[in-house]
């Protein structure tokens, strides 16, 4: 931090005389409190440093402002703010009056740790302060902080690692020991991640504390079809009403939500830029009325029914929705296995019905219209 020889050691005695008659010689006080602070601040403990900082703060407007005495005072500041977890960096920083009082050539004068210029520094303290500090409103003010879904943990090189996902679809890699709980209970959940770049370049998780705000406040929200879940892996596929498809993994979902093949669900998309495949965090269970008017449907004409082989062909009347995955076909067939017991029996051409479908990937690659549902409009 300070430049030349190293600190003379102020002692305890020192500093308090020297504060007591600060009147008669501010500038000279102030350099006092700032080397007992070098050679001390990490064993004062957090009150002691923070009063001699208020000390600073009442004898600055005596001290010429150009003095480097105050570069050196707001980067020990930062320091502080590192070693105690109550100092309030944010509310220090506006009374010493960070970012106007200061030239820009000063503030980027190299007085931080590892080289960095003080204004990074600083700027990056605010950023993981605001982190471990959201009631100051770390949201909209900090772009440096990525509110991120744990999606998967892998180890590679004997080292355990988590997949991070943004709303955005920006994908992060970062180890298990960031994160404020134990590894095995990490994934399935959202956190709040302050990024740097590092010396390469490349974009990392620095800090992670786990999200206070609601999956719901942070990703989009969809609603799909749990077409099906497969107890072997413990996957959920889903489908939304543009025929994306999700899977979600079954541990990841809170016990209080009881999902079944077949029913609605609401649903954060998982999806990282330029990848194929597509993760979902399920927030509940939906109604099924509220959830298939939510998904949608089609109506359409019965064309003929074949009872000897149970299917019918259909053709669709109502506007065909885009989708991400392909086009829905007019016309089509569809078992008739998917009607009720009743339904099955009243069938015939030439009456109309209501289809809950999407497309699905055939065994022979090509992705069609897959009917879920199918419900007799009523005359």
């Amino acid at each position: 931090m300070a430049s030349g020889n190293a600190p003379l050691p102020v002692t305890w005695e020192i500093l308090i005389d020297s504060v007591s008659n600060a009147a008669s010689h501010p500038n000279e006080t102030v350099w006092i409190i700032y080397r007992y602070l070098i050679q001390h601040y990490k064993t004062i403990g957090s009150q002691e440093a923070r009063m001699l900082l208020v000390v600073y703060l009442r004898l600055k407007m005596r001290i010429d402002p150009h003095s480097c005495i105050h570069l050196y005072m707001l980067d020990l500041a930062v320091s502080i703010s590192e070693e105690y977890t109550d100092f309030q960096l944010v509310r220090f920083l506006r009374m010493w009056g960070y970012g106007r009082n200061l030239c820009e050539e000063a503030m980027c004068r190299t007085v931080g740790l590892y080289g960095q210029s003080l204004k990074r520094r600083v700027d990056y303290a605010v950023q993981s302060y605001l982190l471990r500090h959201p009631e100051n409103g770390i949201h909209g003010r900090s772009g440096a902080v990525v509110s991120m879904y744990a999606v998967k943990m892998f180890e590679r090189k004997q080292h355990l690692l988590v997949k991070l996902v943004a709303a955005n679809g920006l994908e992060l890699i970062a180890g298990s020991q960031l994160f404020p709980c134990k590894p095995a209970e990490i994934c399935g959940k959202m956190y709040e991640v302050l990024t740097r770049v590092s010396e390469h370049g490349k974009l990392q998780a620095s800090e992670i504390v786990e999200a206070r705000r609601r999956m719901a406040d942070a990703f989009p929200t969809q609603t799909g079809y749990v077409d099906r879940i497969d107890e072997i892996r413990g996957y959920i596929h889903v489908y939304d009403a543009k025929s994306g498809h999700f899977v979600a993994n079954k541990e990841y979902v809170s016990a209080d939500i009881i999902v079944r093949q077949g029913c609605f669900v609401l649903f954060c998309p998982i999806i990282v830029n330029g990848d194929h495949f597509k993760s979902a965090a399920i927030l509940g269970v939906l109604d099924r009325t509220e959830g298939r008017k939510a998904f949608g449907t089609y109506v359409a004409l019965v064309l003929a029914v074949n009872c000897k082989d149970g299917f019918l062909r259909y053709v669709i009347e109502t506007a065909i929705k885009p989708t991400t995955e392909g086009t829905v076909t007019k016309e089509g067939t569809v078992s008739l296995l998917v009607l009720n017991e009743e339904d099955r029996e009243k069938i015939a051409k030439g009456q109309r019905v209501r289809l809950l479908l999407f497309l699905k990937r055939c065994k022979d690659g090509v992705k069609r219209n897959h009917v879920v549902e199918m419900v007799m409009e009523s005359r």
